[in-house]
């Protein structure tokens, strides 16, 4: 039941902030990447892509990169003009823009480039182009306005004059939702299309010496807005009396206090009704009052960084409003539900010489504020009538430390706070009456070991707990007397009770404590270095580290569950947690704040660097959970305020993802539903966008290629590309999704189909043909196995016949029919017979130069395999070998008498080539023969002089 009416509660503070509209300001995100800082053209297309209009070219923006459309040293000659006055998108999808010299179609999908009836509008400033239900396109260029069909082909050219026959010019042109087409004519009033004439007749004249600009239609009502060159804003309503059509009302005011009457541009917002305008020197905003009939300029001012030479207001298809500036940053206002309320604090640095740098807060109820300001001290701030106490306004409280205060708690007591010196062994109990400061009482340990107080917290007990540099104290405020907790514990930088009572201890350097009711203190976990402690309603202790960690631990099964990456916490000290009403987990570092869904594990990000909040930087120490269950924080330059809300329990939007980009081998090629890559293609690089402009980096996609992914590829935050590199040919879908800005994701996943062709050896007929190659292959090598096979039995047969010959020759007589068994010896006299019988066949072919090993087989009878397996075993040597050696061993005897020559040896011993002659004898002797001949002549004159 509390949770309700706290939920309810809730929900009035969200209609009341959302019916304070929200307004946020933020520059354009790819400013960076334009090739111009000014931009003076905006339009969104049918996709959801951002064009800008610039003076050196087209731009088109995905949320993360800019592709520009120009002339220039890649793309020579493409436009006569890289001033772009005017865009818009034809029923084809294909974007119309016009520049100082001519008008072009731009193919999306093929990018390719077309100039636009380039006879009649080469030359001509092209203004303004504008697309109608009907699907007509509408070019105004000097005092012309022509109409074209989706072709391109021109239909007809209203010619546009005033009422004294010179030349005029169209300066607004309003499509209503009747479908009416209304444009304002300079001084000529207002003029309608009338279809069935196919004319454009006098709708309404001009207020009297008035100069009409811009009109658009209400967005609830059928009147329209006007704008003038020097009256402001009127309020045009055909239905009225024609003395009553038009509706004045007071002048803007810039930001200077000066009148401004000029309206450039006008939008009215989807959200508010809220009428926007540039003028000739600012943004205005004002608000159609029906009571009084008269527009009532809001409190919208536009800070200084965004200029004042402002051009074209756009909204998109969510809402947002995009404004062009010429000389500061062009910028997009938006509505944003649940934004940190922001209180500058205006009335503290009327009293102190700095700006706010709030160090410690906590809520002294009815909307006042206990606060400690750097280098000032202790202080209580009215947030409501914006006036501030400070300690040392009270002459009770000026003996007091009260000068650097970095830690407050909220006492039990009504109003009451808590409240450390920073480095002392102090706690003062500080009260209020109104805005008047009452200190209740001190307090100190009474030892006199070097300690000080770092945490406090009162239970509802009556106990207040008390963490030291070096462990927890406990004071009971019944009695006024101090117990040692525990000693040991190192630093106390957190102490947090859940419902059964039990307190939980962080430590910097010893981890997490648990302390019962009846008082047992024991650790829980170790390894952690603490900042931080936050307790969940579902028995769940929520911790922060210096590391920059998240974690949850289960108080009853102790399991530890981490949370960092979850909620994309990037390493940086997590300085405080804190749940809402809702149970999502506000998480606060230096520069960013999470609001986190434990439950769906969505997250929200306000960043102290993107203007999405005041504070430019969190104070760790600067956090409390306010009265009407707001979470404040302080820090520079004053306190924010966030509602809880729903909003991170809401299903995730079907947001789509697009296709932004496809680059094949490096260069781009054109987006479509399928791809097919040729066989020399094989690296694909696809770029991918949800199209969410403000939210781009805080989005993770997923994608897989199905046929080659299993599993989903998570990328980082703000990541939208990836590569293939060698892909092998074959079908495959790619598949992208994306979450939405809280971190959900959608449903919807977006698919390319994606073929690359084979090369023509990997084709299905040349598959076939390796097969077949194959098969033949196999054929073959079978074939001459068994061919092999059968020539080595028919050598083993002839084998054994020939054995069978020397046996018979040997006994000569035949060979017996039965079997008869012989000895080794017998196969060892066979063997030496063999070596005789060749030795023989060798000597008596000496002088033969072509006698051979196969002659050598047939002088024996024997085959030549068989010869050479024989001789090989029985000598170890080859046919040839054997022959060779006994030629050098004549050689030797022949060589022993003097008289003889060496030729006359190789001759007769069939070598008619004495280089080969002395070669076989060297190798055989490792000396010439003419060197051996010597050697011998010296042994036999040595063996004479002996004797």
């Amino acid at each position: 039941m509390k949770r309700f009416c706290f939920l309810l509660i809730f929900s009035l503070i969200e209609i009341t902030i959302q019916a304070a509209s929200n307004i946020r300001i933020t520059p354009v995100p790819s400013l960076p990447q334009l090739p111009v800082s000014a931009i003076h053209r905006i339009f969104q297309d049918s996709e959801g892509l951002m064009w800008y209009g610039t003076v050196n070219g087209l731009c088109c923006d995905d949320g993360y990169q800019i592709n520009v459309i120009r002339s220039d040293i890649n793309t020579p000659g493409l436009l006569n003009d890289n001033t772009i006055q005017s865009i818009a998108e034809d029923e084809r999808g294909r974007i119309w823009f016009g520049t100082d010299h001519g008008a072009y179609m731009l193919d999306k999908t093929s990018r390719q480039v077309t100039p636009l009836d380039a006879e009649r509008l080469q030359t001509s400033f092209i203004y303004s182009i504008r697309k109608t239900s009907d699907g007509a396109m509408w070019i105004a260029t000097g005092h012309k306005l022509l109409r074209y069909n989706t072709e391109g082909k021109l239909q007809k050219t209203y010619l546009l004059y005033d009422h004294e026959g010179k030349s005029s010019w169209m300066a607004g042109f309003c499509e209503s939702r009747q479908k009416q087409i209304l444009i304002t004519v300079g001084r000529e009033g207002i003029y309608r299309y009338d279809k069935k004439t196919d004319t454009f007749t006098r709708y309404a004249n001009p207020p009297s010496g008035r100069n009409l600009t811009c009109i658009v239609q209400d967005r609830t009502h059928n009147y329209f807005w006007v704008g003038t060159s020097s009256d402001g804003l009127l309020l045009f309503d055909p239905s009225a009396p024609k003395d009553s059509i038009y509706t004045y009302s007071p002048l803007p005011v810039n930001p200077m206090g000066e009148a401004e009457g000029d309206i450039l541009y006008l939008e009215q917002d989807n959200r508010e009704g809220i009428l926007w305008m540039t003028t000739r020197s600012s943004l205005i905003a004002m608000r159609y009052d029906e009571a009084r009939r008269c527009l009532r300029q809001t409190d919208f001012r536009l800070p200084a960084e965004y200029g004042s030479m402002l051009n074209e207001i756009y909204q998109d298809k969510d809402g947002n409003l995009w404004v062009a500036s010429f000389d500061g940053k062009s910028f997009i206002i938006h509505f944003t539900e649940n934004a940190p309320e922001e209180f500058a604090l205006p009335a503290l640095p009327q009293r102190v010489r700095f700006q706010p740098a709030i160090m410690a807060l906590c809520d002294a109820g009815e909307g006042k504020m206990w606060i400690s300001q750097e280098r000032t001290g202790l202080g209580l701030y009215d947030l409501s009538n914006h006036i501030v106490s400070l300690y040392h306004d009270f002459s009770a409280l000026k003996t007091l430390s009260l000068g650097s205060i970095k830690q407050m708690s909220e006492a039990r007591r009504e109003g009451n706070v808590w409240v450390i010196p920073e480095g002392r062994n102090l706690i003062y109990e500080l009260g209020r009456e109104g805005m008047q400061m009452k200190h209740f009482r001190t307090l100190s340990l009474p030892e006199k070991a070097q300690r000080h107080f770092t945490q406090t917290y009162e239970d509802r007990n009556g106990t207040l707990w008390a963490g030291t540099n070096n462990g927890v104290f406990a004071f009971s405020l019944h009695n006024n007397q101090w117990h040692t907790v525990c000693d040991t514990l190192g630093l106390v930088s957190a102490i947090k009770e859940d419902k059964r009572g039990n307190l939980w201890i962080g430590t910097l350097n010893k981890g997490l404590y648990q302390l019962s009711p009846k008082g047992e203190c024991r650790k829980i976990l170790s390894p952690l270095s603490i900042t931080c402690l936050s307790v969940q309603e579902d028995s769940l202790i929520w911790m922060g580290t210096q590391e920059g960690g998240v974690y949850a631990l289960n108080m009853q099964t102790k399991k530890l569950t981490d949370h960092t990456r979850l909620c994309e916490l990037n390493g940086n000290i997590v300085n405080q947690l804190e749940f809402d009403v809702y149970g999502h987990l506000w998480i606060d570092t230096n520069q960013k704040l999470i609001e986190y869904n434990p439950k769906n594990h969505s997250f929200s990000t306000y960043l102290t660097t993107d203007n999405s909040m005041l504070l430019r930087r969190f104070i760790p120490t600067a956090i409390c959970k306010g009265h009407d269950g707001r979470i404040y924080f302080g820090g520079i330059p004053g306190i924010c305020a966030v509602t809880p809300s729903d909003r991170l329990d809401q299903p995730s939007k079907d947001i789509p993802t697009f296709i932004t980009g496809l680059y094949v081998m490096g260069k781009p090629i054109a987006n479509g539903n399928s791809l097919t890559l040729q066989p020399d293609e094989y690296d694909l690089d696809i770029h991918f966008s949800s199209l969410d402009y403000l939210n781009a980096r805080k989005i993770r996609y997923a994608y897989r290629l199905a046929g080659l992914d299993k599993e989903w590829n998570y990328t980082t935050v703000g990541q939208h590309t990836v590569s293939y590199n060698h892909l092998p040919h074959g079908n495959y879908v790619f598949e992208v999704k994306a979450t939405d800005g809280y971190g959900i994701w959608s449903e919807k996943v977006t698919r390319l189909h994606i073929e690359r062709l084979p090369a023509f050896y990997q084709t299905g007929w040349a598959i076939a043909f390796y097969i077949l190659v194959v098969i033949a292959g196999i054929f073959v090598g079978l074939r001459f196995y068994l061919r092999r096979m059968k020539l080595k039995n028919e050598e083993l047969y002839a084998d054994s016949a020939e054995l069978m010959k020397m046996r018979s020759y040997l006994d000569e007589k035949p060979v017996p029919q039965t079997e008869v068994r012989i000895s080794e010896m017998e196969f060892a006299k066979l063997d030496e017979i063999l070596l005789g019988n060749i030795l023989k066949a060798v000597e008596d072919n000496l002088s033969e130069a072509e006698f051979d090993v196969q002659h050598l087989a047939e002088k024996v009878n024997m085959s030549r395999s068989t010869l050479t397996r024989k001789l090989k075993a029985i000598t170890g040597l080859t046919p040839l070998e054997y022959i060779r050696r006994v030629k050098m061993q004549h050689a030797c005897r022949m060589l022993k008498d003097p008289h003889t020559t060496v030729n006359e040896v190789a001759l007769a011993l069939g070598y008619y080539n004495r280089k080969y002659f002395t070669s076989c004898f060297k190798e055989e002797y490792g000396m010439t023969p003419s060197e051996f001949q010597k050697q011998q002549e010296k042994g036999d004159t040595s063996e004479s002089k002996e004797g």
